[in-house]
């Protein structure tokens, strides 16, 4: 019977830090975060666990560098206030918020990494998402808010897509409810006729609270607010 021939590993230095954490991204993105071990990473990587502590201490300090990655690249997609002048703060606003969740609804693991395990934040992750919101506040200061009113538009904005995105990335992940009227099985008519006949309607309602017509309503909500805030602002200088 002929022996199976044994596989080569690479030899010690022949792969550096960041093609370690890409090979991290691509187990976390097809297993998940849960089931990546650093063992696991270098069978991927076809090089000796060694190589891999050599240059990240743990998992917890992988995840930290994964973490400041997924924040880097959303940092440098998101939408800019550049693009925009003070007057077009509601425009920069609303496109803000809207690419967010699409950025969130499109990458599970970029949920998972920045917005589940908070803790693995970084200096480096905390950096960009610091200035990232100094550039916002200045923007809304310059469209005529005071400081204190900027920061609140701005973080109430931000909590709102943030816990719409973990949300849907909830209801992705675990199957429920269904949308449209496959919903009514999980409801007592009689019982609940209000929510009964949202559901039903052509184009029901998603009775967990998610979906694109509810992130519109609250998004435009909070927006209208803000505008009656910057104008309380402007006429009290």
């Amino acid at each position: 019977m002929a022996e199976t021939p044994t596989r080569k590993r690479r030899p010690r230095g022949s792969i550096d830090p960041e093609k370690i954490l890409d090979g991290a991204f691509e187990i976390a993105s097809r297993d998940g975060l849960d089931n990546l071990s650093m063992p696991g990473l270098a069978g991927h990587l076809d090089v000796g666990v060694t190589s891999i502590y050599w240059y990240f201490r743990n998992k917890d300090d992988l995840l930290r560098q994964m973490n400041a990655r997924a924040i880097k690249d959303d940092q440098s997609t998101s939408v800019s206030v550049d693009d925009f002048l003070p007057e077009n703060w509601r425009a920069f606003m609303y496109q803000h918020s809207n690419s967010s969740r699409e950025r969130y609804r499109q990458d599970d693991l970029r949920i998972d990494l920045m917005l589940m395990k908070t803790s693995a934040y970084s200096g480096t992750a905390t950096k960009f998402i610091y200035q990232g919101v100094e550039d916002a506040l200045a923007f809304l200061v310059k469209a005529g808010f005071e400081l204190t009113t900027a920061w609140y538009v701005y973080s109430t904005l931000s909590v709102y897509t943030r816990g719409f995105a973990i949300a849907e990335r909830n209801r992705r992940h675990n199957q429920t409810p269904p949308e449209g009227r496959p919903q009514l099985n999980l409801l007592d008519a009689a019982a609940m006729p209000l929510l009964t006949a949202l559901v039903a309607e052509d184009d029901g309602v998603i009775i967990d609270m998610t979906g694109d017509e509810s992130f519109e309503f609250g998004l435009n909500m909070i927006l209208d607010s803000a505008e009656r805030l910057r104008e309380r602002d402007i006429a009290a200088r």
